[in-house]
């Protein structure tokens, strides 16, 4: 008797380790796979915060191009004289696009005209970093984010030419950050952009600016330091925990974009709790039922021994526990069913919300020309309402192409990188557009190979890189005469090489073809933001190619992806 007790008892020990191991690799289990989740999420939510953040300069950059070129911004340069009519040109610049300031100086950073009435024409030297005058002067955009009396600002430069290189002066474009942040509303994440000191330069959280994330012996003395963290590696998550809240979770999942265009790392932090308690309920609930199991097993058991001469009664007492058990599988069904609607409907919020901060700006600015459109046309400025007017419809286009742009957010691709069959890809790209091109009249050759070409990349961001040159060279053909694409594939010794060429008027500047913000489009445009060949230059480049650009002899232009085939690819 002592024997069977003893028995029970270690199969009964048994039983609840094994309920509490299960019980463990359910929660684990599941707070991995919600962990991946809110990585999805937080990656979405730092890219829009890039994007919107990207999108907020653009306007800038279409404005410093457009004074560049003004002539009498021109003609103030080459004779090196103040006047005022460009300064009024500048301070009306200003009002209209929100910006700090605006400074024209000549090639020795001294100023000739500007919207600050502090900056004396001839004598002061603008408050401007020498390498963005270096970079004006060389022809290319420059873009910087500086301190100004403690105050947060982005500057960019262009340089002023008479028709002919070199640049006779520099106009220079002050934006003020905190005013760009308060464009953005309210973000339910912490959102910090870093600057190349791992300073916080601007944040979806006004308590954290100005922190450096460094070690008391690097940190700079201007600066509060950044609350005090511990990284941890939690699976493939990268989780930072806190000492103190300070608007920042106790334990953070973080996520990180590398922002090039403006020399910032963009971060996430988002709060794991949630992630932590949903996964303890169904540990949870894994334990119940499987401590529930057992005890209407021993019960059964017990029952059992101790009515086995009543074999009528143990049937139907049975019967009563099956149908409690049944009833108990169907509680637990129906309380997983209200978890996983649950989650779901997390999830649409969350979507909305993004959606809703996606669509913020375009409307700000929208708010914005339409009021300033109302005052243009009380002081009978009409052209210039014309241009406001034209310039809200592009932003509703944008409104247009961002809500079409988020079609394609089941098929988010991950950072890496794996084999792909780039005659599949690019076959897929050209049927995607094939039907724009043909309703543009345009001939489209496509030399496709035989066999495979196995390259290392992302098949989703590959295709996207096909896409935007072949959306561009469509571009490219409005109004030629000619209007044909040629697509080749061939291997060279180690090397997948794609060429797409077109029969347009070609590329003015080839060099600057994969500049951030360069196009050859109308400024204004409803088309890109001048974006589009920088992005597919990096993504081309992350996969270990390259990405470049001539144009014809006969006219038109050539863009060529080299990519390294993969070990046993055929050459």
């Amino acid at each position: 008797m002592s024997r069977t007790k003893v028995i029970a008892g270690t199969v009964c020990a048994l039983y609840a380790l094994v309920s509490l191991l299960a019980g463990w690799l359910v929660y684990r289990a599941a707070y991995l796979e919600t962990l991946d989740r809110l990585e999805e999420t937080g990656r979405i939510r730092v890219q829009q915060a890039g994007d919107r953040l990207m999108g907020q300069l653009s306007g800038y950059s279409y404005l410093i191009n457009l004074l560049a070129r003004h002539p009498q911004t021109i003609r103030s340069v080459v004779s090196e004289t103040a006047d005022e009519t460009v300064d009024d040109l500048l301070l009306d610049s200003v009002l209209t696009y929100g910006a700090e300031r605006i400074t024209v100086t000549d090639r020795d950073g001294r100023v000739v005209a500007s919207s600050s009435p502090e900056l004396a024409p001839g004598r002061a030297h603008a408050p401007v970093d020498p390498a963005l005058l270096r970079a004006a002067l060389n022809g290319r955009l420059g873009l910087a984010a500086a301190l100004e009396d403690r105050r947060r600002v982005i500057q960019l430069s262009r340089g002023v030419l008479d028709g002919t290189a070199p640049a006779k002066g520099a106009i220079f474009v002050t934006i003020d950050v905190a005013a760009l942040e308060f464009e953005w509303g309210i973000d339910p994440e912490v959102i910090c952009f870093f600057d190349r000191e791992q300073t916080v330069f601007a944040s979806t959280r006004q308590a954290l600016l100005m922190h450096q994330d460094k070690s008391p012996d690097d940190s700079d003395s201007r600066f509060a330091a950044f609350p005090e963290h511990a990284l941890e590696q939690d699976g493939r998550h990268e989780i930072w925990a806190f000492s103190a809240a300070q608007a920042l979770p106790l334990r953070a999942l973080v996520v990180t974009r590398h922002l090039p265009q403006v020399n910032m790392v963009a971060r996430g932090f988002l709060d794991t709790a949630p992630a932590r308690t949903a996964a303890l309920l169904r540990g949870t609930l894994t334990v119940t039922a499987l401590g529930a199991l057992g005890l209407a097993m021993l019960i059964a058991a017990l029952w059992r021994r101790r009515m086995a001469d009543r074999l009528a009664i143990e049937a139907e007492a049975n019967a009563r526990l099956e149908e409690r058990v049944d009833r108990r599988t169907s509680e637990l069904k129906v309380a997983q069913d209200k978890l996983v609607q649950a989650s779901k409907m997390t999830a649409l919020g969350e979507m909305s919300a993004g959606i809703s901060h996606e669509l913020n700006q375009p409307l700000a600015t929208i708010l914005n020309l339409s009021e300033n459109g109302r005052k243009l046309l009380d002081r009978n400025r009409l052209d210039e309402a014309a241009g406001n007017l034209a310039e809200i419809s592009g932003q509703v286009q944008r409104i247009d192409r961002i809500i079409r742009n988020l079609r394609a957010f089941a098929r988010n691709e991950g950072e890496g990188g794996e084999p792909v069959d780039l005659v599949a890809a690019v076959d897929d790209a050209i049927a995607l557009t094939l039907p724009s091109l043909e309703e543009a009249g345009i001939q489209l050759s496509w030399s496709k190979p035989t066999r495979r070409m196995l390259v290392v990349g992302g098949e989703v961001r590959l295709q996207q890189v096909v896409l935007n040159i072949l959306s561009n060279a469509q571009d490219a053909l409005t109004g030629a005469q000619t209007k044909r694409i040629d697509v080749t594939l061939a291997t060279g010794t180690a090397e997948a090489v794609l060429e797409i060429a077109d029969s347009g008027p070609g590329i003015p500047d080839p060099s600057r073809v994969f500049e951030p913000f360069y196009t050859t489009k109308e400024l204004g445009a409803s088309k890109g933001l001048g974006l589009g060949l920088s992005i597919s230059y990096g993504i081309i480049l992350s996969f270990g190619g390259m990405l470049s650009c001539r144009n014809k002899a006969d006219g038109g232009a050539v863009f060529t992806i080299r990519l390294p085939l993969t070990e046993g690819a055929a050459p």
